[in-house]
């Protein structure tokens, strides 16, 4: 209990001085004086500041299984997601155009593909679409949630990252489950 209070405040702290600056500039330092800890008790959670996000989306990667689990669509459970980037849009631009975006954007596609990759399974049966037809679908949808992402920075953030995403599961809803349903009713490629 104890340990989660305190990656709670070095999180928060985190987040917080995200909102005023670059991610290449929140320093260890201005962490702990943030939050009030020291940079010994930071160093036992967290080896740098790019730890301090990669728990925050593995635990928001956890939070859009459980719901796919639970029979939320892929861009329906995600959708939280997208709210709180567009909430957010100083911390979406601090981590998404900074030095480490590739980095970001490449666990964005790890995500996807851990998320898609499960609802597909959930949808189809797992080992019922050939392992490349999987692959390809899921780079399809890595490609367009990162398209989105970059020109909504790209862009300045004007429009809204939900609509957007709301626009093109409208658009293109029956296209994942042609894909699927394809791949299940003709031999491999």
């Amino acid at each position: 209990m104890k340990q989660q209070i305190t990656k709670n405040a070095i999180e928060t702290a985190f987040l917080k001085l995200l909102k005023e600056r670059n991610f290449e500039k929140v320093m260890v330092k201005d962490i702990v004086e943030e939050c009030g800890l020291t940079r010994n008790t930071f160093y036992y959670y967290y080896e740098d500041t790019y730890n301090i996000i990669t728990d925050i989306l593995e635990r928001e990667i956890r939070r859009i299984l459980e719901e796919v689990e639970n029979g939320k669509t892929f861009l329906d459970a995600a959708k939280d997601s997208f709210e709180y980037l567009e909430e957010n849009k100083r911390i979406a631009k601090h981590l998404l155009a900074s030095a480490k975006k590739d980095e970001m954007y490449a666990y964005i596609s790890s995500a996807v593909e851990i998320i898609l990759r499960r609802w597909i399974d959930r949808q189809t049966g797992a080992g019922s679409i050939p392992e490349a037809d999987k692959r390809a679908i899921i780079k399809i949808h890595c490609y367009v949630i990162q398209g989105i992402l970059s020109d909504w920075v790209q862009t300045g953030m004007k429009d809204s990252l939900t609509e957007e995403v709301r626009r093109v599961q409208v658009l293109f809803s029956d296209v994942l489950k042609q894909a699927m349903e394809n791949s299940q009713n003709k031999n491999p490629i």
